[in-house]
Formats: C-alpha cells, structure tokens, sequence
C-alpha cells in the first residue's frame, strides 16, 4: 500500500515537473509590452511578422499590459486622427508611451519609447532615440 502511495506521488510530481519546465519555456518565447495612453483619444497598434499578428487597443488615459511573442514586427500606429508605420523590435520588455496629441516631451529612457506620430520619422524603427 505504502508502495502504490509511493509510486502515485513520484508520477505526480513528475508530471509537476514536466509541466514547469514548459511553462518557463513558453514564457520564454514571450516578452512583455506595456503600452501607456496619454493621449486624450483611444490608440491601436497593429503589429505583424510572419504569422504572427496583433493587434493592441487602449483606450485614452489608460494603460494596458500585452505579452507578444519575441519579434520585430511591422507596426501601423493609430493615434490623434493620424497613423504612421514602421517596425519595432519586441524581443524584450518595452513600454510604449503614446504621448498626448500636442507633441512629447522627452523621448524617455531606453526601455520606452514616446511615440508621438508627428515627431516619428516615416518608415523607421521606434528605437530613434536614446
């Protein structure tokens, strides 16, 4: 009986295991993005590469959290009546920051990127400025 109980809990645990280990490697294949809205409209970011596609709504003012999976993608940008396109490089954690509609006020840190689309040059990847 002490056997059966025995063997039960190894087969559990392995599976625990097992399930871990692809757990981490999954979130592995995943990087995190967090797009802030200080616009007073609503932004969407398409992003594309390969198959895989995205797209990403936030509604202004707000801030919302995406996990996406480690590309460079192809990005159209919608914001303030107006939209550009480029690509960006998403094989790390990366805030994006829609600035209000008036223009940014610093390009800020290297993991973040102000994205005004007047101020963003045509066809370019976001990482313009550091």
């Amino acid at each position: 009986m002490l056997r059966n109980s025995l063997i039960a809990v190894a087969i559990v645990l392995i599976l625990a295991l097992t399930l871990a280990v692809f757990s981490v490697a999954a979130e592995e294949a995943l990087a995190g993005v967090t797009v802030i809205n200080q616009s007073n409209q609503p932004a969407t970011l398409s992003l594309t590469s390969g198959t895989a596609i995205y797209y990403l709504a936030v509604p202004a003012g707000e801030t919302r959290y995406f996990t996406v999976e480690r590309l460079v993608y192809d990005h159209t940008t919608f914001v303030c009546g107006t939209s550009a396109s480029g690509t960006v490089d998403l094989n790390n954690f990366t805030r994006l920051v829609i600035t209000n509609c008036e223009g940014a006020a610093n390009a800020g840190e290297p993991s973040q990127e102000k994205i005004h689309l007047d101020d963003t040059p045509d066809g370019a990847n976001w990482y313009y400025q550091y």
